[in-house]
């Protein structure tokens, strides 16, 4: 039977019948489809909904490592906290900018293993770090690296040379402490911040600093210094950066954060963004998903 028959038929159906003071239930027929038909339209908008809306909240952490993330006049800013605004955007949907937390690496690094749904930027990948998160990227891609100072005009041939030489400071939970794994405790001088790293460097109380090159320039601008008072003496390691997303994080939500990163660097606003901090074009691969190994 077609449907306007059908229709038509119900219609007459629900008419009443002779009965002047018999309650019609044509109108309450109508009320009735009206009201499923706005319950079948919730669930068809609540499964159009990203999956963020329906998972617990993310928490973001990065440190305080310019030009990648820093603070400055109250506001959260740099180059990988740009990107997440933008990824956050694009898989949440929402106009208003996500609270991103600067906190000690250290101390951001041990919440982020010991808790779900938490995103840490910008970090390199170990393997130890491979059974902890899940990876998404990569980001930026940077050099680790020995410092002096600039009047300092000795070049170590090799990091034992270098270990020999002097002590070298580096910070907490960095990429360069598990680079210097192998040098004697009594060589290195550890701190929570690259700035005090660096201070160490300057105030003459070390002979070298370990830093990714890509942050060196940001930290001495904190310390009201130029660029020109060090000078590289000996390349460790090339690491890429990574999106670290905690374990027990939805693989839903590390997907769509993929996605969206996947689109970005395909409409060429990720190009754009890595040319805005850091004055060249990223000759990275495009983004992939490395999840955690068990």
């Amino acid at each position: 039977m077609p449907q306007t028959a059908i229709l038509v038929f119900v219609d007459a159906m629900l008419e009443p019948r002779g009965n002047k003071h018999m309650p019609t239930i044509k109108p309450l027929f109508w009320a009735c489809l009206i009201v499923c038909g706005c319950i079948l339209a919730g669930f068809v908008q609540a499964g159009n909904e990203p999956p963020e809306s329906r998972l617990a909240p993310l928490r973001l952490l990065t440190e305080a490592w310019p030009p990648m993330s820093y603070e400055y006049q109250g506001r959260t800013d740099g180059y990988a906290v740009a990107l997440v605004k933008a990824l956050n955007y694009k898989v949440t949907a929402a106009d208003d900018e996500p609270v991103i937390e600067i906190l000690p690496w250290a101390r951001a690094i041990n919440m982020a293993t010991h808790h779900a749904n938490i995103l840490l930027f910008a970090t390199s990948i170990d393997e130890q770090r491979r059974q902890q998160f899940d990876f998404v990227g990569p980001i930026a891609e940077t050099r680790i690296q020995l410092y002096a100072r600039m009047d300092d005009d000795f070049t170590p041939a090799d990091l034992s040379q270098a270990a020999a030489a002097g002590n070298i400071a580096i910070y907490r939970h960095s990429p360069a402490q598990r680079l210097l794994r192998d040098i004697a405790d009594e060589r290195l001088l550890i701190s929570g911040f690259p700035q005090y790293s660096a201070r160490q460097l300057l105030h003459k109380r070390v002979r070298y600093w370990c830093q990714a090159e890509i942050a060196v320039k940001g930290v001495l601008r904190q310390l009201d210094q130029p660029l020109t008072v060090v000078r590289p003496v000996l390349e460790l390691a090339h690491l890429r950066l990574y999106l670290a997303f905690s374990s027990g994080t939805d693989p839903a939500r590390v997907k769509a954060w993929h996605k969206a990163l996947v689109a970005l660097q395909l409409s060429g606003e990720f190009d754009a963004l890595y040319f805005e901090w850091f004055g060249a074009k990223p000759s990275l691969p495009e983004a992939e998903v490395l999840w955690h190994s068990h």
